[in-house]
């Protein structure tokens, strides 16, 4: 796949995870991982890009001491508009595309 495209559609599900939870990175990457193929280091430079666009943000959480804080991104109302953009532009995309295929 396309590295543009596979970026452009996991920020697309990120934003998504986001909208519907906070989560963790080590978890986002395996819902990401459901779908797409990605490593790691990936979904995290992913993350830092999108907090830098201010689409999202994070907080630690604190453990009930069986387990290390946890660093949580939630999306940002930047992010939430983001997220409605791509969602119509993914819809424009592949209705283009199936007309083409038809």
């Amino acid at each position: 796949m396309d590295t543009q495209l596979k970026k452009g559609i996991l920020e697309l599900i990120i934003l998504k995870h986001l909208n519907d939870k906070d989560c963790y990175a080590y978890e986002l990457n395996k819902i990401i991982n459901q779908i797409i193929e990605i490593n790691e280091s990936t979904s995290y430079a992913i993350l830092k890009k999108m907090i830098n666009k201010k689409f999202c943000d994070f907080y630690m959480s604190e453990s009930d001491g069986n387990y290390p804080s946890r660093k949580y991104y939630k999306i940002t109302n930047e992010g939430k508009e983001e997220l409605i953009r791509n969602i119509k532009i993914w819809e424009d995309f592949q209705k283009n595309i199936n007309d083409l295929l038809k």
